[in-house]
């Protein structure tokens, strides 16, 4: 249910300020789903303001100016390369894959440096 519902939605709000990392937003650009989040904590390091989804200070201005970014269907186009760029974004730096070759990179450097 829950993929279902980030998987449909034309974009996922995000407004937690105080998330280390926070799961949701990654979830979501693994849809291909545009993420409009607070700028801070963990959606800095997943979102790319303007090309998967947008950073928002914390206040309602600001979300209802990103909201208005990806609503209506003349954005669609538009709304469709964010997503799919979200997705390749999620893929390349947070699938197991990645983790894996992160991980496979780090235990390589150990063993050179000794």
């Amino acid at each position: 249910m829950k993929k279902e519902l980030l998987c449909t939605a034309q974009a996922i709000i995000y407004t937690p300020d105080k998330e280390h990392f926070g799961i949701v937003p990654v979830e979501a650009m693994t849809c291909g789903t545009p993420v409009i989040a607070v700028n801070s904590g963990g959606p800095l390091e997943s979102i790319l303001h303007g090309e998967t989804g947008f950073l928002c200070d914390g206040d309602a201005n600001a979300f209802a100016g990103a909201m208005a970014k990806v609503c209506g269907q003349d954005k669609a186009d538009a709304v469709a390369s964010m997503g799919e760029k979200g997705k390749r974004r999620a893929r390349e730096l947070f699938s197991l894959e990645a983790f894996a070759d992160s991980l496979h990179t780090s235990i390589q450097s150990l063993f050179t440096q000794h």
